[in-house]
């Protein structure tokens, strides 16, 4: 008999300011595999990058096993928001948005980056923990590994020549 499913929301907010201007982050946005370590490959497979109707397929590994996530930008409005979906290959276990906006502050730019997903797993990786316990655990986990995403990319932009 097949473990039940348990259901969560992602929903995560990272901020950072770089000391450059939007549209030199923007051009390193377009850089994934630069600042976002987890990324073991990277393909496009439709469209060009950054604009809209590009689709990529991201390999991560942000463990021991690898996970294969399609990304399609729907909206893209250079260099202010680019507006993404995020959905895990195959079983679907991961389904939403994922939005970048930003804005000058002085002669730095706030980059501002909302997730929002429905997440699926099976009940046995709960691992002891209530439904809650493990959605706030693998949030928490998530926005971590995301701000430390952004701190790689504040240093690369901000260390470009």
């Amino acid at each position: 008999m097949a473990a039940a499913q348990v259901e969560f929301h992602l929903v995560i907010r990272s901020e950072i300011d770089i000391e450059a201007p939007p549209r030199v982050v923007w051009e390193y946005l377009d850089r994934p595999r630069d600042w976002k370590p987890s990324i073991v490959s990277l393909e496009r497979l439709e469209g060009v990058a950054g604009q809209e109707g590009e689709t990529l397929r991201l390999g991560q590994r942000p463990g021991q096993e690898t996970v294969h996530v399609i990304m399609r930008t729907l909206r893209s409005e250079p260099p202010a928001r680019r507006v993404q979906t995020l959905a895990t290959e195959a079983d679907r276990t991961t389904d939403g948005y994922v939005i970048y906006a930003l804005a000058s502050v002085g002669n730095a730019t706030r980059l501002a980056c909302d997730v929002v997903a429905r997440c699926s797993v099976a009940g046995a990786a709960l691992a002891g923990l209530s439904e809650a316990e493990f959605a706030r655990t693998v949030n928490e986990a998530t926005a971590a590994k995301l701000d430390a995403d952004h701190r790689t990319l504040k240093a690369l932009v901000e260390r470009r020549g």
